[in-house]
């Protein structure tokens, strides 16, 4: 199937055709809520080979070859604004406090009980909607590192993203105060959320994580790694959640290097199948790599919350093979913390 055709595809079922299993009885709920903070954080390799840093979220990589590292914990990159003004520039440098936005999420979210009466076996799909929102990142931060050098710089923007999250086995079920069941789909569990060591209330992803460029010299800017990490990718963490497919209504892309990162970069989005792991200088497809759930549903099995962490996970290509993740594996991701409520009809 070409990918006008697979759009299509994703567009129907973004439409209300059902998707779930044959014959399971089913319940869903609308909900809403954001899909982020404003803004993502990220531990790319660089962290790890030059700056000899680990950036990772749950202190994944506290060596390398035989050597302690500190943990700085993941860093910050990616921010989202309204569409139409002016951080919409690739030229505009963005600041805390600035006028960042949170993108919101809204869609439907359905638990499948497959007939029985044991929610461990119980599925989870989604049909979820992102935005409207324009993405302002640095593309390279090794040229961050030289005197006056200027950023380079992408933003690009949709109207909506479509998210569609096939049916997908949970990993642990337990019963709630609400009469109803906490699902988790998360491999290794769901992690624990990560705050900043001078305000717990701040946690990730924060505008205040420190810079890739920042090297060493960050002092404790989060209180401590969680119990897990994020990723699916088993050259990191190896934590697996549901993966979704994305679609990106009305995008644009621009940058400040003249059509040199937009779109082709790790870190830009645009429509087009997902990158095999391993796979250098490719863009990521607007699509969740790796989304780690936690779904609590009430005694009528309607969904009273749900949380998430989701990564875009690729391959960056430096440093010596001696510090790398194998071939085939992608070894960094930038990422965020979704959240949403049911909503009564």
């Amino acid at each position: 199937m070409n990918y006008r055709l697979k759009c299509f595809a994703l567009s129907v079922a973004l439409f209300g055709v059902s998707f779930g299993p044959a014959q399971a009885a089913s319940v869903s709920t609308k909900v809403e809520g954001q899909f982020n903070n404003s803004q993502e954080n990220a531990c790319i390799h660089v962290s790890r080979f030059f700056y000899l840093t680990d950036c990772s979220y749950a202190r994944t990589f506290p060596e390398l070859l035989g050597n302690e590292m500190p943990w700085t914990g993941p860093t910050v990159n990616p921010i989202y604004y309204a569409i139409g003004g002016p951080e919409n520039d690739p030229e505009y440098e963005p600041y805390v406090g600035d006028a960042r936005i949170a993108p919101s999420l809204s869609g439907i979210l359905t638990i499948y009980d497959q007939d029985t009466p044991d929610p461990a076996d119980d599925l989870i799909s989604a049909q979820l909607q992102v935005g409207p929102a324009a993405r302002n990142v640095v593309a390279n931060v090794n040229e961050l590192t030289g005197a006056g050098a200027r950023p380079p710089r992408t933003v690009f923007t949709w109207s909506k993203i479509n998210h569609v999250m096939s049916p997908t086995a949970v990993d642990t079920a337990t019963k709630n105060e609400f009469g109803g069941v906490t699902y988790v789909i998360a491999s290794k569990g769901f992690p624990e959320r990560v705050c900043l060591t001078e305000d717990q209330a701040d946690c990730f992803p924060s505008a205040k994580a420190p810079k890739t460029t920042d090297g060493q010299d960050v002092d404790a800017v989060w209180s401590g790694p969680s119990n897990v990490g994020l990723t699916r990718e088993e050259a990191m963490d190896g934590n697996v959640g549901a993966t979704t497919i994305g679609f990106m209504h009305d995008y644009t892309c621009v940058d400040n290097r003249g059509g040199v990162t937009c779109p082709s970069h790790n870190v830009v989005w645009r429509n087009h199948s997902e990158p095999a792991p391993g796979v250098q200088g490719e863009s990521e497809a607007p699509g969740l790599d790796n989304l780690l759930l936690k779904v609590v549903t009430d005694s009528e099995g309607k969904i009273v919350t749900a949380e998430g962490y989701w990564t875009q996970e690729y391959y960056l290509a430096a440093g010596p093979n001696s510090m790398n993740v194998p071939e085939g594996h992608n070894n960094s991701w930038q990422g965020g913390y979704l959240s949403v409520k049911g909503v009564a009809e």
